[in-house]
């Protein structure tokens, strides 16, 4: 039987799209179960508050063919999407579909799907995830903890920042050694040991270990169109300080076709805000989906996915394209935590792009006059030697004026000594220099506007 599932948040008796959107914001919306029928287009202009304009919008959608979605928003801009191989891709176009022009964010209330078992994969709801249980982390938070000194503290803070499996072993006189990246965290254990072993004079033991996260039945269809990132801890939304979604840059092939960088990993400084509790999460697109509309809308929905899940925290943060689409969602989506932005780019690399210079600080002063909470906090990273930085002073001044007026908490670590290039924020050195930086700005009981540096 042909079915359909409809993004509503208390019902269907909701009176106001108003109220369910605050509620979507403030993480007390969910994805509604199945529905047998769309609503019709009287339902529709009374449950979603239809202007006459969404009205014949809405007209349109109904006979559009399976799989379709729409997507409306407070101020009375709406969208639709038709034909599509899944819901979550229906989903993400009538989001953009929505958004287009600068405008508030938009929030999917109507989804069909052409098939009972399509419609059911993609309705997945809070409670039917089978979290992790509450099992206590083999890994000591820090050297300090670890009972660790010397070249050795040195040595497990970095070590922390490696992907799993891991482990840190440590002998009786003082030596060290770690491995990250096995294909088990049997093979790391043992290559930590062996590590250690090559300085150590008495035997070593392994005091801290990590494996990839588990990924819990029904998630991965709960979240499209996101991703989990396998290699962080989980914690489910109940034990997790929050979320956050990482979005990936921006390629090109020799050709010039746009390259596909669904593979590319997330910055190593993000560990440690996994290692301080947070679930990380992936907003990826195909090399034909990757358009800065394309990606925000899929982060729109992405959200709505994790707050209906139960996440009331979330962070949004990315390198280059993904750290501008990270900034864009300030402006369509209520209650963000906080953004991170590492070297924010769109425009092309200034060799090529000259022309575009204008636009693109105009542009970027923009992202950073608009948000839809004060309260959201703010990370920008920017380095030296950086072809896709339009004018590397003038984006520091804007920065730092945007602070002021409106007043935004803004972590700013500009352009920092010793790292240099494009993709500097990605990588060890910058995890390793302004991790600490990073987690003790995102955890401070509040976050007043006004420019944040590292000391």
């Amino acid at each position: 039987m042909v079915q359909v599932f409809t993004y509503v948040v208390s019902g269907r008796t909701q009176a106001a799209l108003s109220a369910a959107l605050l509620m979507v914001a403030t993480g007390i919306g969910h994805p509604a179960m199945a529905q047998t029928a769309d609503p019709t287009v009287a339902e529709a202009v009374k449950q979603f508050n239809l202007s006459s304009t969404c009205k014949r919008t809405y007209e349109k959608y109904l006979k559009g063919g399976a799989i379709r979605a729409f997507a409306t928003n407070r101020r009375g801009q709406c969208g639709y999407a038709a034909n599509y191989r899944t819901p979550e891709a229906a989903q993400v176009a009538a989001i953009g579909f929505c958004q287009r022009g600068n405008i508030e964010g938009c929030t999917v209330v109507a989804t069909f799907a052409g098939t009972a078992a399509i419609n059911r994969a993609g309705s997945e709801a809070q409670g039917r995830i089978a979290w992790p249980p509450d099992v206590p982390s083999d890994e000591p938070a820090d050297g300090a903890a670890a009972g660790v000194s010397g070249m050795c503290r040195e040595l497990y803070d970095t070590y922390l920042l490696g992907a799993p499996n891991r482990a840190f072993a440590r002998s009786g006189d003082g030596k060290c050694g770690y491995a990250t990246g096995h294909r088990t965290v049997g093979e790391a254990r043992r290559a930590a040991i062996e590590q250690c072993g090559k300085l150590a004079r008495t035997g070593c033991e392994v005091i801290a270990a990590a494996e990839p996260a588990v990924t819990p039945d029904g998630l991965l269809t709960a979240i499209q169109p996101l991703s989990l990132d396998p290699l962080f801890r989980l914690h489910g939304p109940s034990r997790a300080s929050g979320a956050i979604i990482w979005s990936h840059g921006r390629g090109a092939t020799p050709d010039g076709r746009r390259a596909d960088r669904r593979a590319a990993p997330t910055a190593t400084i993000m560990r440690t805000l996994g290692n301080a509790g947070w679930d990380v999460y992936r907003a990826e697109r195909a090399p034909l989906d990757d358009t800065n509309g394309w990606g925000t809308a899929a982060l729109t929905l992405g959200i709505e996915k994790l707050r209906a899940l139960g996440y009331s925290r979330i962070i949004v943060a990315g390198q280059s394209a993904g750290a501008w689409i990270s900034l864009q969602a300030m402006d369509r989506i209520e209650g963000l935590y906080a953004v991170v932005a590492l070297s924010p780019a769109t425009h092309g690399n200034r060799t090529v792009r000259t022309t575009q210079r204008a636009t693109a600080l105009r542009e970027f002063d923009e992202l950073l006059s608009r948000r839809r909470s004060p309260g959201t906090r703010v990370v920008i990273a920017l380095f030296d030697n950086d072809d896709y930085d339009p004018d590397p002073a003038e984006r520091v001044r804007i920065a730092r004026s945007r602070a002021e007026s409106p007043g935004i908490p803004l972590l700013l670590i500009d352009h920092p000594t010793g790292l240099s290039g494009h993709t500097a924020g990605t990588e060890l050195p910058m995890a390793q220099r302004f991790a600490a930086c990073l987690r003790d700005f995102m955890t401070r009981p509040s976050a007043p506007a006004g420019v944040a540096t590292c000391s």
